[in-house]
């Protein structure tokens, strides 16, 4: 017996909502914009004389500052209920300062970098709650895969127009940066008009920000995402590992495209492992992977093998995306859904701080292959505690009475 086309399409895509396919489309455009820059910034930084410990401490202290201020804009948006314009507001602040990354100045690179990723940690948990406030919980895993899906699609367009501009016309990295810009700023005027919010409701508890007062399930949560932050660096370190095998520059922003086509394919389907399978075993099978991609980057000093790791590095990161963001809104009242997942991202802030710091630091005194081979290490030691977090399935009764008890 044959299965009909058309049920299977309404069992994919049933239930996404407008507003996810436009924040999805808020996301593909600036992404476009952004991932025309990010593969070539070991490349620039490397043009003024500055090399993996460098680039460690500003992708440490950028990425961190972006999940640190992801926590406070959560937690705004649940007192004052200002989704869809805190969103913009950080799509905005990325698009506006991209241009000033090309200045050859550091500190002038440096602080483009770190107001790029602050824009991006406003906009991020006010977003997450446009999108879940936008459809039925049993959907949020597709739906964060879908928004995730957009969001690579457009990661995917940039780092070949990079590569052709660098190849056949000869751009210069300022030019570049500013014309990577201009995507990205047309959509935040045109996109956002379709947006809606939903309808104001007068929250039953008053949103608290401080730890002794989120759900234990959150907090177990975030303890575990910090650890595996710690031990996940910047995804530009496997962009300098290729330079450094040789790759040549015009091909670096190929090999970002390459990881993030294999993001964009199995981000969808990892959203609907999520809402089918599960969240927990999701994320566990995504962290495997990385485990055995860092092994093979500490190890393996081929080309063409460089290439395979880095598209399984990609479908590992996929794969968890949608469930990592799905699981703290899935287990808090929808009272403090945003700074659940402003928690989060800061939670994930604060542990990539210290991971490329650290990683750039073994890099540039030890080499490489430590480098790699600690961070797998790392990672495979706290896969285990996923074992420890609740199902994201538990009755949600059941789990949120004794929070909402208490804050009354």
């Amino acid at each position: 017996m044959t299965s009909n086309p058309k049920s299977r399409r309404r069992s994919w895509f049933g239930g996404i909502t407008r507003n996810v396919y436009l924040l999805g489309l808020l996301s593909m455009f600036n992404d476009f914009s952004a991932d025309m820059i990010s593969p070539l910034l070991p490349a620039f930084l490397a043009s003024m004389g500055l090399g993996a410990g460098f680039l460690g401490i500003m992708e440490g202290f950028a990425n961190s500052l972006s999940n640190i201020t992801a926590l406070f804009s959560g937690w705004a948006d649940d007192r004052m209920h200002r989704s869809k314009r805190l969103t913009v507001l950080g799509y905005a602040i990325c698009s506006l300062t991209r241009p000033f990354m090309g200045i050859p100045i550091p500190g002038v690179t440096l602080a483009a970098r770190f107001l790029d990723r602050i824009g991006k940690g406003i906009r991020t948990a006010p977003r997450d709650r446009l999108l879940t406030g936008s459809l039925e919980k049993g959907n949020w895993g597709k739906a964060f895969g879908v928004q995730r899906a957009f969001d690579h699609a457009g990661a995917l367009i940039g780092p070949p127009i990079a590569a052709l501009l660098l190849k056949f016309y000869g751009f210069s990295y300022s030019k570049l940066f500013i014309l990577a810009s201009i995507p990205a700023i047309l959509s935040i005027l045109f996109v956002p008009l379709g947006i809606r919010e939903a309808p104001e409701k007068k929250p039953a508890v008053s949103p608290r920000l401080k730890w002794r007062h989120l759900p234990s399930p959150l907090k177990r949560y975030i303890l575990v995402i910090f650890l595996v932050a710690f031990s996940t660096p910047s995804e530009l370190f496997l962009i300098m590992k290729l330079q450094s095998m040789g790759l040549a520059t015009y091909q670096l922003p190929l090999a970002w495209g390459l990881l993030t086509a294999c993001t964009l394919i199995s981000s969808f389907f990892g959203g609907i492992l999520a809402d089918r399978w599960s969240q927990r075993r999701t994320i566990a099978v995504g962290w495997t992977l990385f485990v055995l991609v860092f092994l093979g980057f500490a190890f393996n000093q081929r080309i063409l093998w460089a290439w395979f790791l880095v598209a399984i590095y990609g479908i590992q990161s996929g794969l968890v995306e949608a469930s990592e963001r799905a699981y703290p809104a899935s287990v808090v009242p929808e009272e403090i859904r945003a700074t659940a997942l402003g928690w989060y991202y800061c939670a994930y802030g604060l542990g990539l701080l210290p991971a490329s710091v650290l990683f750039g630091v073994l890099w540039s005194r030890y080499s490489p292959t430590v480098a790699f081979f600690t961070y797998a290490g790392m990672t495979l030691l706290v896969i285990p505690l996923l074992a420890w977090l609740p199902t994201h399935r538990r009755p949600e009764e059941k789990a949120q009475q004794p929070y909402l008890a208490a804050l009354r």
